[in-house]
């Protein structure tokens, strides 16, 4: 019962500091100097609604899950930025950005580059179409993301291969989005690690867009 006497005092004192510390009355002493450091830690509640994530968890390799922890990156938005559901994407300049900079970043790496291959690309953009209901390397039937490769019309033996997934609320322009999550894939160690493996020879990338997120799958092959 102390305890909670005490908590409310406390509570009602920093309730009343802050009230003063608004009506200016405090400026220039010790106490309103402290309660102007305690706000300046405190987070600006309108951004806070608008934070996007870009998701990821991580490599899978021969069809095998080998799960690091995921890793969030968040980007501060404004809410007059966003895209509308009526936006038309160019996904063919999405798609062809981020195989770009992949490839950018392997030759800095003195890597070879990857060639894109047009059954990982089908593969990439069904996956990338899937996240939007379960974003996860597992697909929403429940088997392993790279069954996709087993679908009507697709066919791509491989020796290995493996899968990332991004992403982000839609509010730049096409190149800029496939960068933002391109660069959230190179902060993340798992994602890569995909990127950069030299063992890779092709790659397929995929984009979907729900009208408020962009979403994009890079699937990365060795072909039998």
């Amino acid at each position: 019962m102390k305890f909670i006497r005490k908590l409310l005092v406390l509570c009602l004192t920093l309730l009343l500091g802050f009230w003063l510390g608004t009506t200016r009355l405090l400026d220039g002493t010790t106490l309103g100097s402290w309660m102007n450091t305690i706000v300046s830690y405190l987070p600006d509640t309108e951004q806070l609604n608008h934070i996007s994530m870009n998701v990821g968890e991580s490599p899978l390799f021969n069809g095998s899950m080998q799960l690091d922890s995921e890793r969030l990156s968040p980007q501060i938005l404004s809410p007059d930025s966003f895209r509308t559901q009526e936006t038309e994407v160019n996904y063919d300049l999405v798609e062809q950005t981020i195989i770009d900079r992949v490839n950018e970043l392997r030759l800095d790496l003195s890597l070879s580059p990857l060639q894109s291959n047009d059954m990982l690309k089908a593969g990439a953009i069904i996956r990338a179409q899937e996240t939007e209901e379960v974003f996860s390397h597992t697909r929403p039937d429940g088997t392993e993301p790279f069954t996709v490769l087993e679908e009507e019309g697709i066919h791509y033996p491989y020796q290995m291969v493996g899968e990332n997934l991004g992403m982000a609320t839609y509010y730049m322009e096409e190149v800029e989005m496939a960068e933002l999550i391109f660069n959230g894939w190179v902060e993340s160690e798992g994602h890569y690690e995909n990127m950069v493996r030299p063992e890779y020879e092709e790659i397929g990338v995929g984009v979907h867009y729900d009208g408020e997120f962009l979403y994009a799958t890079q699937l990365f092959g060795t072909p039998l």
